[in-house]
């Protein structure tokens, strides 16, 4: 596995019982799907490379090297299995804005969100996503979740950790949204973050959600399960909604018009460059929300070239 991969669905979008890993059942069969061989996969799971650092509180463990490659690959297969309508992650045309949207109106809205959710994804709910759902033999799913897993549990760093933790964890989500959708409750999810809107969101119903999430072994964070009236403004994964429409958050405003003096008072054009980068990400991502910072980003661009 010498070339470095990038992540590829190959606008690939199939059924599970189509994907390669269904009815895997021999380690060499995996090693020749992950284009590699079986002595390589042994010494992967054997003594995986990774980088483990702190980002402020935040604990973070990066595949390197070849590991890398491999997750990579591992994920990209992963990626081209349909996930169910209420997924917004790892979706090609979706995003935290419709995950976000999909809730406009005047309902009631819960959001919830998993603590410490990749850390709380273990391996051997890892396992029984290959073994139980895909119905590898248990050779091929043990050496998988080896593969994939970091101190037993799915690696925060990794581009494989999204996907399959929504795989280890469908099941529960499955159950969440079967219980919203019996409430008459829209669900949508977002890597860890659950929406629920509709106006028969209550108490009784937040503890039923509550119930299921901890059967499966997680713990929905209390400082982060928020409740909002139908007429109030809702923050959703990053998006302010206001009825039927959206708005910027003011932190984000905040960060752009920082971004804007900072970038008019300096003169070192590599400054100047890293800035530009900075701000224009900021500006094409909220120009989803609002379309005045497409504006703005086009503003700049013209204004860097002068």
């Amino acid at each position: 596995m010498g070339r470095k991969y990038k992540l590829t669905t190959l606008n690939k979008s199939y059924s599970y019982k189509d994907s390669i890993f269904y009815l895997l059942k021999t380690k060499k069969k995996l090693a020749a799907a992950l284009n590699t061989d079986l002595k390589y996969l042994k010494e992967q799971a054997a003594n995986p490379s990774y980088n483990a650092f702190k980002n402020g509180e935040r604990k973070i463990q990066a595949p390197i090297g070849s590991l890398n490659n491999l997750h990579t690959r591992i994920a990209s297969l992963l990626c081209r299995i349909k996930q169910p309508d209420y997924v917004h992650s790892g979706v090609k045309g979706k995003s935290h804005y419709t995950n976000a949207v999909a809730h406009r109106g005047n309902h009631k809205l819960l959001t919830m969100d998993l603590k410490n959710f990749f850390p709380s994804t273990t391996k051997r709910m890892v396992f029984n996503f290959f073994y139980k759902k895909m119905r590898c033999s248990s050779d091929v799913s043990e050496l998988l979740s080896h593969i994939s897993t970091y101190n037993g549990f799915l690696p925060t760093g990794s581009r494989l950790s999204m996907p399959l933790a929504f795989w280890a964890n469908e099941r529960m989500f499955n159950d969440l949204n079967t219980l919203a959708y019996a409430e008459n409750i829209k669900m949508t999810l977002f890597v860890d973050d659950i929406t629920f809107s509709g106006s028969r969101i209550n108490k009784k119903i937040i503890y039923k959600l509550n119930k299921i999430i901890s059967n499966y072994s997680h713990v929905a964070h209390p400082d982060k399960t928020k409740t909002y009236e139908a007429n109030q403004p809702k923050l959703v994964t990053g998006v302010v909604l206001v009825g039927d429409g959206t708005r910027v958050r003011n932190s984000n405003h905040q960060k752009i018009h920082q971004d804007m003096v900072q970038w008019a008072a300096i003169v070192n054009n590599e400054q100047v460059v890293s800035l530009n980068r900075r701000l224009l990400g900021r500006l094409n991502a909220q120009s989803m929300i609002d379309e005045r910072f497409k504006g703005k980003a086009r503003s700049l661009r013209l204004k860097s070239k002068t």
